[in-house]
């Protein structure tokens, strides 16, 4: 993908730097994850002869048709670790005669990350459509769609971000689109301690709390989870100023007889907008990963210590 207009692509730059054959690497790219990977769905040359609204007509540069692709289809799942895992490129890197922008290098760690084996933690269990019926509580019925549970949620957020100086990635909402970002802050608006019988009043008009017999009390919270944005094309951004987005979120958190939560409940626009699950990578590829399309791990890495480098 061309994103500085005339110049040419993070692939073409790679190939004609490391010897590779122009075409044969950008065919390869494509077909492992850009157009040409979508040639299962419906071919068009228009976005008009795609199926809905929020799909698009994915066309090569110097093709004449292309395939319809998702417009929430990209490779987040790609850039959110290496966000996480690699520095931060800062100034241009000129290698063989070709020159990268810190965009091409991100560009070319998003190639690595997308098919390189790294251990990851996962929790949560993505939602993939179907059932949405909705409960006289306004949740969904489905446990899929509910979870992530606002209990893990809060313990996750509240240690990895608040004691640990870590951080983690989610897929921002509960629907089938996966909409993946990394975490960069959490903070705590509100909460208030209340009996369990008080919150079944106050949130189901019920006697009894209905969904965790064996919690003690419960904690109202009203929190912010923020997470950064890719780079758009065409800007050069670093990243502090991608950084900000967020969603306010509002949840019970169910306590045992010493304050350790045990489960919770989304409440109000929460029950149907929250996080769908979260993950961290463990650790960067192993030094010497090649992609199946080609790319170098180490080739990539140089010219990233290369851009950090010039900016010291």
């Amino acid at each position: 993908y061309q994103w500085d207009r005339g110049q040419p692509s993070a692939t073409e730059k790679y190939a004609t730097a490391f010897g590779f054959d122009v075409k044969t690497l950008m065919d390869s790219v494509s077909a492992s994850s850009g157009v040409d990977s979508m040639n299962y769905s419906i071919a068009c040359t228009s976005d008009s002869e795609c199926d809905t609204p929020w799909e698009y007509c994915g066309i090569r540069a110097e093709a004449s048709s292309g395939y319809c692709i998702p417009a929430w289809l990209a490779l987040a799942h790609a850039w959110a670790p290496a966000s996480i895992l690699e520095k931060e490129p800062k100034c241009p890197v000129t290698f063989n005669g070709v020159t990268f922008k810190p965009l091409d290098i991100k560009a070319l760690l998003t190639g690595i990350y997308d098919t390189a084996n790294i251990s990851t933690v996962f929790t949560g269990v993505r939602y993939n459509g179907g059932n949405f019926t909705i409960d006289k509580y306004g949740r969904n019925e489905d446990p899929a769609y509910r979870d992530l549970n606002p209990g893990f949620f809060h313990i996750a957020a509240a240690n990895m971000l608040g004691k640990h100086k870590s951080t983690f990635i989610i897929d921002r909402y509960a629907s089938y689109e996966v909409w993946t970002q990394p975490v960069d802050g959490f903070k705590v608006h509100d909460q208030k301690v209340m009996t369990p019988e008080e919150a079944a009043q106050t949130f189901y008009g019920l006697k009894a709390y209905p969904w965790n017999e064996a919690a003690k009390s419960i904690v109202h919270v009203k929190s912010r989870l923020s997470w950064s944005n890719a780079t758009f094309a065409g800007r050069e951004a670093e990243v502090d100023e991608q950084t900000g987005t967020g969603k306010d979120y509002e949840y019970l958190l169910e306590m045992d007889g010493v304050d350790q939560i045990i489960g919770g409940e989304w409440l109000n626009k929460s029950n149907d907008d929250h996080p769908d699950f979260l993950w961290f990578p463990e650790g960067k590829p192993a030094a010497d990963t090649v992609t199946d399309t080609g790319l170098s791990y180490a080739n990539v890495t140089m010219l990233l210590e290369k851009s950090v480098a010039c900016d010291q």
